[in-house]
This record gives C-alpha cells, sequence and structure tokens, in this order.
C-alpha cells in the first residue's frame, strides 16, 4: 500500500475540497427547493468523487481525510452548526475507506462501497433516533414510514417502505458504477495523452 507523499496530499485536499464544495453549493440548493431524497443525490455525488479519486490515490486513510475535509466545508456552509450533515459525510468517508481497506480495489469494492452508502442514510435515522435520542424502535419505523408516504403523497403503505430501501440501494449502485466508468475513461484518456 503507497504511503503519503505530496502527491496524496494534493489529492486528498483537491477531491476533499471537490466533494466538500458540491455538499455546500449543491446541498443547500437541494435542500432549499426541498427536492425528496437529495441526502442520496449528494451521498452519491460524494461515492463518485471518493472512489475515482481512492483509484488515483490508493493510499489507506485518505478516503477518511477527504471526508474531513468535505465536512469542514459543509458544516461552514450553515449560518449555524449542524451536526447531522458532519456526521453523514464523516461516515460516508468511513464506510467507504473500511470497504475500500478491507477488499481489492476494484469493481466489486466500488459496488459493495455503493450499497451500503445507499442504504446508510436509512440506517442513520433508525440508530440516531433509538440510540442516541432513546427511541423505541417501532415508533421510528412507523414515524420513518409516514415520513416516506408524506414525501412521495401516497397512503402509507409496507410497499413503499421496499420502493424507499430499494431506490436508495439502486443510487448507490448507479453511483458505484459511474465512478467505475468514470476512471476507466479518465485512464484512458491519459494513456492515450501519454502516447502522443
Amino acid at each position: 500500500m503507497p504511503t503519503f507523499k505530496q502527491r496524496s496530499v494534493i489529492f486528498i485536499g483537491v477531491f476533499g475540497t471537490l466533494w466538500g464544495l458540491s455538499e455546500a453549493t449543491l446541498g443547500n440548493v437541494l435542500h432549499m427547493l426541498s427536492v425528496p431524497l437529495s441526502g442520496s443525490i449528494l451521498s452519491a455525488i460524494g461515492l463518485i468523487i471518493i472512489l475515482v479519486a481512492r483509484i488515483y490515490n490508493p493510499v489507506r486513510g485518505s478516503t477518511a481525510m477527504m471526508a474531513l475535509i468535505a465536512a469542514f466545508i459543509k458544516i461552514l456552509s450553515f449560518a449555524t452548526v449542524k451536526l447531522g450533515p458532519f456526521v453523514g459525510i464523516v461516515m460516508e468517508g468511513l464506510i467507504v475507506e473500511s470497504v475500500l481497506t478491507l477488499l481489492p480495489l476494484g469493481r466489486t469494492a466500488f459496488y459493495v462501497a455503493g450499497l451500503i452508502v445507499g442504504i446508510y442514510p436509512i440506517l442513520q435515522n433508525l440508530v440516531t433516533k433509538t440510540i442516541l435520542f432513546g427511541l423505541s424502535f417501532v415508533p421510528v419505523i412507523l414515524d420513518m414510514v409516514r415520513g416516506i408516504s408524506d414525501r412521495f403523497g401516497y397512503a402509507l403503505g409496507w410497499w413503499l417502505i421496499g420502493l424507499y430501501v430499494l431506490i436508495h440501494l439502486v443510487t448507490g449502485l448507479l453511483a458505484a458504477e459511474l465512478a467505475w466508468r468514470l476512471q476507466r475513461r479518465v485512464k484512458h484518456s491519459l494513456e492515450q495523452h501519454t502516447r502522443v
């Protein structure tokens, strides 16, 4: 595994800042417009950025550091301190860091990271409300179902939860596939450029 060098630090700074700026700008716009699933959209964009960055900077710990940079940029974009987005970004970075450390860097690792990051917002909601705030699990689930129902504008139903979970999983997988294709395209362009 490569170690930190000047090139690694530059990659971490550039891609962490790119992720943070996308969270701060696009994130605020999506939330102001009340776009459904805006958290998943932002999470997918962040996933694409950090997966591509990790291919070109395969240093253990680099993804977690990019997440810290992105989270601090995001927190600075608010008029008041909001820990939810900060924790969400850091956790996404730690999840991806863990997957890319445990699995060989490749398409399978991208997909596993995409699945876990895709489902993470739902799990974060459950964990935060049950463990941190001490609420009972069943009322939290029912509250989440009501929230999903309100977002989609349909009557309360378990099929809606299935659809909601499926949308999150597919979003994570699509982001992973886009990241895989993007890094291959960049790699191909760089190879052609160096041949000329």
